[in-house]
């Protein structure tokens, strides 16, 4: 008796041994991230999925102590300017007196202006839903834009359908091809679209010799490397929030990014998505699907991307080129949030950043972001749309580009 007690102690004691064991791995928090995205990535990786994005402007840090700033650089100029009226022409007094009217007018109107956008700005939200298939590689997105104040709603949503297999995008226009086609209907008919899906796609003579497939079963490998590139010392397990506490999380990762640091993970990413067509192409023989040169069109494209990421002076004259190699260094932080249930899967994300405007004078004080969304593993996603041949429009033919 007393032997099988103490087996049993000892059973136990390995057992919570293993435990702590297993525990302890699972609370890192950086390995948590990464399991759970590849978890989503290649197993339940069939889901839908309802979002919400807040854009709200916010009030500048320093902007009245700014004010009084201007408010005392106006008092020493009217001061110069009066000590120096008595060298100035009535004409010149007068335009002078002009500029300042104007400058008070002009402080008045955009205060106003920043009054009224910080206003709607409160009231706007963009709701997204939508369904992933990553087996059949099939994504849908239904955006809905929404203003809602009292007595007042306003919406418009513009569902999307992607097709990867054939490199298709379906569009369901009709919040704004209802109105189009009243104008078309008698002296462009070709142009109506009625209740047809509006579809862009590349032709498919071109599709036909691009490695989508292969581009698309790198993505998992490539998210874990773009993770890894991030310092694990950014990783943090925190108290489920309020958020994570709707979602029923039992645990949450926090991630404190930067713009900076973000741009690391696209860039380590783009440049594993780029390796792994690299090694395709190389493995390619004469009778592959698929030619060295196929993958290579991919491959330039990726490259390209990795170049205005790194924020590199080749690109750096392009708009987004330019903005991305501003971004390069800033340390503004980003907050990431993931929620994980029992089995250690995503169930939720929130990222939340304030994004500078310091290009728009017109506008003080940053747009901050708040991004939300939760997802459902029901195995077998509910797409809204249902695209086909028949109930389609190729805008692309129609407008002669192929």
């Amino acid at each position: 008796m007393r032997l099988q007690i103490t087996k049993l102690i000892l059973a136990l004691t390995v057992a919570g041994l293993v435990s702590a064991c297993g525990n302890k791995t699972e609370e890192a928090p950086d390995k948590m991230v990464r399991a759970g995205m590849q978890r989503m990535m290649k197993e339940d990786n069939q889901f839908n999925f309802t979002s919400t994005l807040k854009l709200e402007l916010g009030d500048q840090a320093g902007i009245n102590t700014a004010d009084k700033g201007s408010e005392v650089s106006d008092v020493i100029v009217q001061q110069a300017s009066g000590a120096s009226a008595e060298l100035l022409s009535s004409d010149d007094q007068d335009k002078q007196k002009l500029a300042e009217e104007l400058s008070v007018y002009e402080k008045r109107q955009m205060e106003s202006v920043n009054k009224m956008v910080r206003l709607i700005s409160k009231s706007v939200s963009i709701p997204v839903t939508g369904a992933v298939d990553f087996k059949k590689g099939l994504v849908e997105v239904i955006p809905e834009f929404r203003y809602e104040n009292k007595n007042a709603l306003v919406s418009y949503k513009f569902p999307l359908y992607l097709d990867f297999n054939n490199l298709s995008m379906y569009v369901d226009a009709s919040a704004f091809t209802n109105i189009s086609d009243m104008m078309n209907g008698e002296n462009n008919p070709q142009w109506v679209i009625g209740d047809r899906y509006v579809q862009l796609a590349l032709p498919q003579d071109r599709v036909q010799h691009l490695p989508v497939a292969d581009l698309l079963k790198s993505l998992p490998k490539a998210i874990d490397d773009g993770y890894t590139a991030i310092e694990s010392s950014a990783f943090s397990k925190v108290d489920v929030d309020e958020f994570g506490k709707s979602l029923e999380a039992k645990s949450q990762v926090r991630i404190n990014s930067t713009y900076a640091m973000s741009m690391k993970y696209d860039v380590a990413m783009l440049q594993s998505v780029s390796q792994a067509l690299k090694q395709a192409a190389a493995k390619a023989g004469s009778d592959s699907k698929y030619q060295p040169q196929d993958y290579a069109v991919l491959q330039n494209i990726v490259d390209g991307l990795v170049s205005v990421y790194s924020g590199d002076v080749e690109t750096a004259n392009t708009p987004f080129g330019y903005y991305m190699a501003q971004m390069k260094n800033k340390s503004i932080p980003i907050i990431y949030n993931f929620y994980f249930d029992s089995k250690g899967r995503v169930i939720g994300m929130r990222s939340q950043t304030a994004l500078p405007l310091d290009e728009m004078k017109e506008l003080k004080g940053p747009i901050n972001i708040d991004y939300k969304i939760q997802y459902e593993y029901t195995g077998s996603p509910k797409f809204t749309m249902q695209p086909t041949p028949q109930n389609s429009v190729n805008i692309g033919s129609r407008l002669g580009l192929y």
